[in-house]
């Protein structure tokens, strides 16, 4: 740990937390609608209803910021997807429709972070923190869909579970992410139906 980052505060009472909290949100913001090198710190203080001064208490730089908006949304993306997937029924016989609730719900969890995840696409190529950050989350997520299918590994024709979780996360979190935050030549409908086709034609017998 730098000099300069032992010198930041770690809120422990709840005015502090909120303002960590309302400085946290704030980038978020800025980093949506500007861009991580169109926003600086005297921006999202202000954002925040805070003083620069106090902005640097919690924070040494905007990179420092960026990460803690980074892991605020891994945690809030998971636990929507998490809220999402708990409704799930995966014994149920219908596997288009299962499927199905499963590719909306993810779309649902990716709604409010459009403009962010662009810039975190081009934060992730170029610093090494924010792409090991990112690499954990696919990997947790990767591991997530592998207990899935383990759950309903009766009902399922494939043998090698491991790698048909890498399998079945990439490609549903790529069409995802097209869908989401790309333009696209067809509609939404038809990318979601041929996703499940595919996936219920590999998984199941």
């Amino acid at each position: 740990m730098s000099e300069m980052e032992d010198k930041t505060r770690t809120p422990r009472q709840d005015r502090s937390i909120k303002t960590k909290e309302a400085i946290v949100q704030a980038a978020m913001r800025l980093f949506s609608e500007k861009g991580y090198h169109q926003t600086n710190t005297k921006q999202i203080a202000a954002a925040a209803g805070v003083s620069t001064g106090s902005f640097y208490s919690y924070f040494i730089d905007k990179r420092a910021v960026f990460i803690d908006v980074l892991k605020d949304y891994n945690d809030t993306l998971q636990a929507r997807v998490e809220a999402y997937m708990s409704e799930i029924n995966f014994h149920n016989p219908d596997k288009h429709a299962l499927l199905t609730h499963l590719v909306d719900s993810l779309l649902l969890s990716h709604e409010v972070y459009i403009g962010f995840n662009k810039e975190l696409s081009i934060m992730y190529l170029s610093d090494d923190d924010i792409t090991q950050l990112m690499d954990a989350q696919y990997e947790a997520g990767r591991i997530r869909t592998l207990q899935y299918l383990q759950m309903g590994k009766d009902e399922l024709k494939i043998t090698d579970l491991e790698a048909a979780a890498i399998l079945v996360f990439e490609s549903i979190n790529a069409i995802v992410d097209v869908i989401a935050f790309s333009p696209h030549r067809i509609s939404i409908e038809r990318l979601k139906s041929e996703l499940v086709s595919m996936l219920v034609g590999y998984l199941y017998i």
